[in-house]
């Protein structure tokens, strides 16, 4: 998107597709990784039908069930990746059509919010036979993509003769430390949330960072509108957003500087 750009973590929570297409690897955005997906993907598929299938996905039995039917991942029917993911991050940000965000995953490295895919159990701490953990495994992949000179309305398509510095865009991220397997060029905004002792609470972060998220996607929409035309150059919305501001918005926030990089920290206070 055009002045910010929003990357989120997966969910562990999903909610499985009643109906919809099979999964089409060469149709996701980022086509550039489809042999690093089918890796994946065809390893997961002979994993979930093995014995110490638990094990590896580090799953209970309780989810049993979930991951033997991930040996027909194939056949399953897919939707978009906004609706599949359902967790707690994911219903704060009521994420809608032509909400643009980068989602990163352990099945597929990366995809946008548009992305048919289908429910899942595969966490980004896991170590499959074969490929190795795969937060080393997307971290290399994902090098060799230049994932950061994509604007609006390109996601998952490189623009002829773009460069990675010419989006002059800011980068939130709202991953979780497992995701975190690129370093965003330029601007770059994390968030992390405190109690009022100073203690991280790891739970209640999930939540506001879908809450900063949707204030951040509403406030892109808005100064769009203000600016009279969708088509605005992205140094115009640039300068119409402004991170600090929007996380006030969701209470006492201090915002500690590194450089190109912003940590803010929202303090919740009890009662």
């Amino acid at each position: 998107m055009s002045g910010v750009r929003i990357l989120l973590p997966p969910s562990e929570g999903k909610t499985f597709p009643s109906a919809g297409p099979a999964l089409e690897l060469g149709r996701l955005s980022y086509p550039e990784l489809t042999e690093a997906r089918r890796q994946v993907l065809e390893t997961l598929i002979e994993v979930s039908g093995r014995d110490d299938a638990a094990t590896i996905l580090k799953v209970g039995k309780r989810i049993m069930p979930e991951v033997t039917a991930q040996r027909g991942i194939l056949g399953m029917p897919c939707a978009p990746a906004r609706t599949v993911y359902s967790g707690v991050l994911y219903q704060a940000a009521r994420l809608h059509g032509g909400d643009d965000v980068m989602i990163f995953s352990g099945l597929f490295g990366v995809t946008t919010s548009e992305d048919f895919i289908p429910a899942y159990r595969l966490s980004m701490n896991t170590t499959l036979p074969g490929i190795g953990s795969l937060k080393a495994f997307w971290r290399r992949e994902l090098a060799k993509v230049e994932l950061y000179r994509r604007n609006s309305g390109q996601m998952g398509r490189t623009p002829e003769g773009a460069r990675t510095d010419d989006c002059g865009e800011t980068t939130v991220d709202m991953r979780s430390g497992a995701y975190q397997v690129t370093t965003p060029h330029g601007p770059w905004w994390d968030l992390r949330v405190v109690d009022s002792r100073g203690k991280v609470i790891t739970h209640a972060a999930k939540h506001y960072r879908g809450l900063l998220t949707r204030a951040l996607l509403d406030a892109r929409r808005s100064e769009r509108q203000a600016c009279g035309s969708t088509s605005a150059s992205a140094d115009e919305h640039k300068a119409c957003i402004d991170v600090a501001r929007i996380a006030r918005s969701l209470g006492d926030i201090e915002v500690a500087d590194d450089g190109s990089r912003h940590h803010i920290t929202l303090r919740l206070q009890e009662g």
